[in-house]
């Protein structure tokens, strides 16, 4: 391929040459997902050679092979000298500028050549690894130094460009499952895509491609049961993973009898009953057993007065039953009837305190001189004073005072005689 250009001789002389540049001899890229190799005429008389816009990616590592040729002739007829090139990792359209060192770890930075008579072939290896997620174009800047005015057209100028990307080919990598061994208890519930994860290093979060391809856990039973998963990524490579679920016998299970709800009811002759109505029973694990009961007695005759009895059944999952008994009155009025309360039995009294017996004076003496000894008032001892509310002890003291009087008026009687 032909392509003229025009430019500055380094020694002032404006000239027509041509840039001979054969594709033919560019290597293909290798192992790279960018777009592919460029040629490109940046402006009259330099090129760029290589790949745009790569995109790095952070954390990994690039390796890319830069080499080219220049043609020096020194002859009198076809003198080329002063080709230069500028090669490396740049800013994507920057036409030239290198790329900033914030953005990847290198091992060399890039490189300039001048071609000369002892020195014209070139060979540059860039290693380097992105620190970000970024972008650069990775080749070679190539400008076509100083022809003389008599070179023929068919002159070259680069003989070969080669930008060989030597980054070795990623090996797809299996998804990781993640799921550990479970302990439950007997009779617990269990879903066994419960807490389990896949991931892919290109795909990321694969966990709703995660498949169980077997589960033989049994919650009803206690023991130690298999759960097998696996999950396929883009790549389709599969990764399998087996955990153990251990089952444990649980707390043997205590089961509570239900309880009817239902009172005592009072009818009218001739009204209607229905032995049903507003009647429930519950149970603690069984909940709500109404739709269960079961009369198993009822002798409500609503034709006649008198006090019948019904009684309800029902019986829990667990097979315990529960049974209640009620009285259903038919009056005449509907009133309620209510049975008179038995008398109580009294309580027997405090028994009184028993009262000192009463002091009786002594019978007087026929002895007159004894007269002087007795005071008109006598000297009388009285027991202690019962208590209030005590009658017989207050007759008993009444009693010994009316004696002692008597004593005294016959005593005064035969004194004055």
């Amino acid at each position: 391929m032909k392509k003229i250009i025009t430019l500055l001789a380094t020694v002032a002389l404006a000239s027509i040459v041509v840039f001979n540049f054969i594709p033919g001899i560019v290597a293909s890229a290798a192992n790279t997902s960018e777009g592919n190799l460029t040629y490109k005429d940046v402006k009259s008389g330099f090129y760029f050679v290589g790949y745009e816009n790569v995109q790095l990616e952070k954390g990994k590592s690039y390796k890319y092979t830069v080499a080219y040729e220049a043609n020096v002739d020194m002859t009198m007829n076809n003198t080329i000298t002063g080709q230069n090139a500028k090669a490396g990792l740049f800013t994507p359209k920057s036409s030239g500028a290198e790329l900033n060192s914030n953005y990847v770890t290198r091992t060399n930075g890039n490189v300039t050549d001048v071609a000369d008579a002892n020195r014209k072939v070139f060979t540059h290896t860039f290693e380097f690894t992105a620190k970000e997620n970024t972008k650069a174009d990775i080749g070679v800047f190539l400008t076509p130094g100083s022809v003389l005015p008599n070179a023929p057209d068919s002159t070259l100028i680069w003989k070969s460009v080669s930008v060989v990307d030597e980054t070795p080919a990623e090996q797809p990598e299996a998804p990781v499952i993640s799921a550990t061994d479970k302990t439950i208890k007997q009779d617990d519930s269990f879903n066994p895509l419960a807490e389990v994860t896949a991931t892919d290093k290109k795909d990321g979060d694969i966990t709703k491609d995660v498949k169980v391809t077997k589960n033989t856990v049994d919650t009803s039973k206690a023991g130690v049961y298999d759960v097998d998963y696996s999950v396929t990524n883009s790549s389709n490579l599969t990764t399998a993973k087996s955990v153990k679920v251990t089952v444990e016998a649980g707390d043997a299970k205590v089961n509570t009898a239900p309880v009817i709800n239902a009172k005592d009811q009072t009818i009218k002759v001739g009204d209607a009953f229905n032995a049903l109505k507003d009647v429930t029973a519950t149970d603690k694990e069984d909940g709500d057993l109404t739709a269960k009961i079961k009369i198993t007695k009822d002798t409500v005759n609503n034709s006649e007065k008198g006090v019948y009895q019904v009684t309800y059944t029902v019986t829990d999952s667990g097979n315990l039953s529960a049974t209640l008994t009620i009285k259903v009155t038919v009056t005449q009025d509907g009133k309620i009837i209510i049975n008179p309360t038995d008398p109580t039995d009294p309580t027997n009294p405090t028994n009184p305190t028993n009262p000192s017996e009463p002091i009786v004076p002594k019978k007087p003496n026929d002895d007159p001189t004894n007269v002087k000894k007795v005071s008109k008032t006598a000297d009388v001892k009285t027991a202690k004073i019962p208590k209030t509310g005590d009658d017989s002890m207050i007759w008993i003291v009444l009693s010994g005072l009316g004696l002692v009087a008597i004593g005294l008026t016959t005593y005064r009687k035969k004194s004055t005689r």
